[in-house]
């Protein structure tokens, strides 16, 4: 296992439907700002919103990117998704296997360097 500085990232994404998490998947892979996405559900989401407890079934994505693309792949995220306010978070995975990230690397678009 790698140690140190994070170079894998993931990303959290819940959408209303699977038709729509399908849609934002594949854009980003085929955009290259991730290199997978699994879709996940349904799920239930019991939530606060406008002052009420309401509840909704989700189908939430998990996307696998680097660190440096992290922020570009949820601001693609917000950009494409239908909800008025997305919940989109990211975080670092400071550990994964050397083929793992060799396999991010890579299906990612090139980072500037």
């Amino acid at each position: 296992m790698s140690e140190g500085a994070a170079r894998f990232a993931l990303v959290w994404c819940p959408c209303e439907s699977r038709e729509e998490a399908r849609r934002l998947a594949h854009a980003l892979v085929e955009e290259r700002l991730v290199a997978c996405v699994n879709i996940v559900g349904p799920v239930l989401s019991v939530f606060a919103w406008e002052g009420a407890v309401d509840e909704s079934e989700e189908y939430g994505l998990l996307c696998k990117t680097s660190p440096a693309q992290m922020a570009d792949a949820i601001a693609r995220l917000h950009t494409l998704h239908s909800y008025e306010t997305p919940v989109i978070v990211g975080w670092h995975a400071d550990q994964s296997t050397p083929q793992a990230l060799a396999w991010l690397a890579n299906s990612l678009r090139p980072e500037a360097g």
